[in-house]
């Protein structure tokens, strides 16, 4: 596969292409892709498994990290991959780019709104706020309908 970088180069337009690798991986650590799902579900399991001592932090971490850099890397090299094997013109790529781009994007912006409202409702069970108004809700007194016992007053 001939990827014209090397005649890019030597037309002298290096520079423009560093620039342009540098603002694509910008915009790519920025947007949320469909592995990003595989990553939360992971670190989520090896976060219950450290508080239950199933693991030691330093695997937590080492585990973490792994998934942190592996799974994104997974999703663009599976892109390039896709885009490499469908040999087919630019416009054609391109178009595919575009949809695969949009979906992963909308499955990982469903994903982390679920993470955030998730988060929501575990601090509002914990500080027991109203979840839909922020509101803190303070124990209501009860109130006895049992019969209360008189004093009596007169001598």
């Amino acid at each position: 596969m001939d990827t014209g970088i090397k005649k890019v180069v030597e037309e002298g337009n290096g520079s423009a292409l560093i620039f342009t690798a540098l603002i694509a991986a910008t915009i790519a650590n920025i947007l949320p892709v469909p592995t990003d799902a595989l990553y939360f579900k992971a670190q989520q399991n090896n976060k219950m498994k450290l508080e239950n001592g199933i693991i030691t932090p330093k695997q937590f971490w080492i585990r973490d990290s792994t998934g942190y850099y592996t799974y994104t890397a997974l999703w663009y090299g599976s892109l390039v991959l896709l885009l490499s094997a469908t040999n087919s013109s630019f416009k054609n790529q391109a178009r595919l780019l575009v949809a695969l781009l949009s979906g992963g994007l909308v499955v990982g912006v469903a994903v982390q709104n679920i993470r955030k409202d998730e988060a929501i409702a575990d601090a509002a069970k914990i500080h027991g706020s109203n979840l839909t108004t922020g509101v803190t809700v303070a124990p209501q007194p009860t109130i006895s309908t049992a019969p209360q016992p008189t004093i009596c007053t007169t001598p």
